[in-house]
């Protein structure tokens, strides 16, 4: 069972565990949050940071890769854990409503970030693509060709989302 871990943002909000070893016979604390950059479009990512037990300072923090978005939990033998959702069909129907469920109430955040996600994986269910030879006579879409495609499925995509 999970039990969502919500409001832990910085180091200094983070989730602390006051039990944790540090190496093979010391004992320190280790703080987890969950860090975003949504306004430059990186996302969210769990980090880790332990404390020195020997020089009580804190140790430089261990972050993971963006996703689009994080959810924080402790599993059933309370140890903390993370799980992400990703863009672009990665991540199903059901795991996002799993998600909704348990992070619910969402913030504006995660709000505009689930509905991202379904709006991209609406609009790759209509775009369609073959690989093929290339003949003489075809020239490639140029990006900025590829780009509004892209962008036109994903405002279908946006307009088919709840």
């Amino acid at each position: 069972m999970k039990t969502a871990l919500k409001g832990y943002t910085s180091p200094e909000t983070a989730f602390v565990v006051d039990d944790y070893p540090y190496g093979f016979t010391l004992r320190t604390k280790i703080r987890f949050w969950v860090e975003t950059k949504g306004k430059s479009g990186c996302g969210q990512r769990f980090c880790s940071q332990t404390l020195n037990p020997k020089t009580n300072q804190w140790n430089k923090p261990k972050c993971r890769t963006y996703a689009v978005i994080v959810g924080m939990y402790k599993d059933d033998k309370d140890y903390v854990q993370y799980e992400t959702l990703s863009s672009g069909g990665w991540s199903k129907e059901e795991s996002i409503q799993n998600f909704e469920a348990l992070y619910a109430p969402l913030s504006e955040y995660e709000v505009k970030a689930i509905r991202y996600i379904r709006a991209t994986n609406k609009a790759n269910e209509v775009i369609k693509f073959d690989v093929k030879p290339a003949s003489d006579d075809s020239k490639p879409q140029t990006k900025e060709e590829q780009e509004e495609i892209w962008n036109k499925a994903l405002s279908w995509g946006y307009s088919q989302t709840k």
